[in-house]
């Protein structure tokens, strides 16, 4: 089972910035896979530059899914994430979508993330990754949405 992680920038250098998570999530996490970087508009809050995503698989860690939400939340702090309008613009987004099979729901994180299943940027890289034999067995996943994602 592997722990995918959804990134996305769009602010700044986002290309850099989506490299720059991914090296550091990967110093801390056994890497297993990526997907290609994808680029589409905004959803929720349209009034912003397009973003950047790509998805990640790793190693499930030793550690639990809050101590690694935790941990993302203060990297992204790190790399110059202001949350000052809600699904605004960022330097950088890291979300878990997936523990495994598992589901976790605490104050601090939701797994399965709750609208992995409605975003394009979310779908279409992580259908690249090795372990989308396993989940396309476990979940209805869409062909379609209001708003695309395509590969950069």
């Amino acid at each position: 089972m592997s722990l995918i992680i959804a990134t996305g920038s769009n602010l700044g250098h986002p290309l850099d910035n989506l490299k720059q998570a991914k090296n550091i999530l990967s110093s801390r996490l056994e890497f297993l896979a990526e997907s290609r970087v994808y680029q589409s508009a905004a959803v929720d809050y349209e009034a912003q530059p397009d973003f950047f995503n790509q998805v990640l698989e790793y190693k499930i860690p030793s550690m639990t899914p809050d101590q690694l939400m935790t941990w993302l939340l203060k990297t992204e702090n790190s790399m110059g994430r202001i949350r000052d309008v809600s699904r605004g613009p960022r330097t950088i987004d890291m979300d878990i979508i997936l523990w495994g099979l598992e589901t976790h729901h605490t104050k601090l994180v939701d797994i399965p993330h709750p609208r992995w299943l409605e975003r394009s940027f979310v779908i279409r890289p992580i259908q690249e990754l090795p372990f989308f034999k396993t989940i396309e067995k476990c979940f209805t996943i869409p062909m379609s949405f209001n708003v695309e994602a395509f590969p950069v």
